[in-house]
């Protein structure tokens, strides 16, 4: 076993059933319909998509916020996929999150120090006594002030808010940490400073990211590979350069083609897909894309393709790439 990998994800599957009278007994939302993939240790994974194919639920699974459906999560060759709740405590640690939106995922009512002091409290790995100078040390880390120790969340701006969830992510000493969209309700000027917060952190303390963005600019910068979903199936995964140089399936060219270039004088032919997302709670059959893809042939409607390895290291899911 590769002593670099963290984590190992096979076949997952996350779904989640839907009852009433809107929707047949057994129906079910797939929201991640049979994904694998691996992290490595000081390497960061980017996952792009549109909204609502699955990428956040995926992340929530992988560290068991979320319970899978099938399939086996590897944690150091270790299967957590069924672990109760003591036995998961003791590896939770190890696997921490950054949110999107950083101000709903703080207690209001709760000063900032407290709310990291409560991170330690729930570990339980460092003595009472010590717990305040860790805080403080971990707040330096992240760029704020002493000062910010007593604040309310809501006296905070969204970049510090968001400096505050990365630092209750630093303070167990994980060794992975899934960032789930954490700069896009940020602004503009403040998303670099989050970036590189993340960059320095990751080097300093040899941390693995899962990066979920529907960012491609931002991806490129972060990712050393980038996996791309579409309604719960991943259809294509590559290191960085090698994706964003040579996409293979079609619904990573349109993804790309809607990235704005910085030279006004390059122009960039935009792909535009017609037709409607289909319903995770009614997929199509065969390949996922097959109903919006410019390429669809009578094949992709009927079976599904497997991801295969079309040049070293670079894997798609497409019966014509």
């Amino acid at each position: 076993m590769d002593q670099s990998l963290i984590l190992k994800a096979e076949n997952i599957k996350t779904w989640f059933p839907v009852r009433g009278h809107i929707a047949r007994d057994g129906n079910c939302v797939k929201a991640v319909d049979g994904v694998s993939l691996s992290l490595y240790r000081g390497k960061t994974y980017g996952l792009v998509g549109e909204t609502g194919c699955g990428k956040s639920t995926l992340g929530r699974t992988l560290i068991r916020l979320l319970e899978p459906t099938e399939g086996t999560i590897l944690l150091d060759g270790t299967d957590i996929t069924h672990f109760s709740p003591f036995w998961l405590q003791l590896y939770r640690a190890r696997m921490q999150m950054v949110f999107q939106d950083p101000y709903s995922s703080l207690d209001g009512r709760m000063h900032v120090g407290d709310i990291l002091m409560e991170t330690l409290a729930i570990q339980k790995r460092v003595p009472r006594k010590e717990r305040m100078e860790l805080v403080l040390q971990i707040l330096t880390d992240v760029g704020l002030l002493p000062e910010h120790f007593y604040r309310y969340p809501h006296e905070l701006s969204g970049g510090q808010r968001q400096r505050v969830g990365i630092a209750r992510a630093l303070l167990p000493e994980p060794e992975l940490i899934v960032c789930d969209e954490p700069v896009s309700a940020l602004d503009v000027s403040v998303r670099s400073q989050i970036i590189r917060l993340l960059l320095e952190q990751q080097r300093s303390r040899d941390l693995c990211y899962l990066f979920i963005s529907h960012d491609m600019s931002v991806v490129r910068y972060m990712a050393d590979r980038v996996g791309v979903m579409y309604l719960g199936h991943l259809v294509e995964e590559a290191d960085t350069d090698e994706l964003f140089e040579h996409p293979r399936h079609p619904y990573t060219q349109v993804l790309l083609s809607a990235v704005p270039t910085p030279d006004p004088r390059t122009h960039r032919k935009r792909i535009v897909l017609e037709g409607d997302l289909p319903s995770p709670l009614d997929p199509p059959t065969g390949c996922p894309f097959h109903t919006r893809c410019p390429r669809s042939a009578r094949r992709c409607g009927e079976q599904m393709p497997d991801m295969r390895e079309c040049a070293p290291g670079h894997l798609v899911a497409c019966h014509f790439s």
